[in-house]
């Protein structure tokens, strides 16, 4: 492959990644969005193994939502770099959104 071929197969999987989280997600998926930057990165987080009714599940559902919310806004584990405004804007706005769905998800369920 040439590199100006390689270019607009970079840019169009760019493009066609946050759309593919969308469409593989169920209505028991909490899509999760970070926007770091000129970047957006979204996860779809399962939860329909989980009883949101109860305490356990949710708290359950609420770790994996902080989970791809670190993930989506570049956090890496064990990571000495410290952590920027950007990522605190990033990760805040993920995890607000993320828990309003859930809890969206929470009161459909009861």
């Amino acid at each position: 492959m040439t590199k100006k071929t390689l270019v607009a197969l970079a840019a169009t999987m760019a493009l066609a990644l946050p759309g593919v989280a969308s469409a593989g997600s169920n209505d028991m998926d909490v899509v999760v969005d970070g926007h770091a930057g000129t970047e957006t990165r979204s996860i779809a987080v399962s939860v329909a193994d989980l009883n949101l009714t109860s305490t356990g599940g949710m708290r359950r559902a609420d770790s994996r939502l902080v989970r791809a919310s670190k993930q989506v806004c570049g956090w890496v584990n064990g990571s000495v770099i410290p952590v920027t405004d950007d990522y605190r804007a990033c990760y805040g706005s993920a995890i607000d959104g993320a828990r309003s769905d859930l809890n969206g998800l929470a009161q459909r369920q009861s």
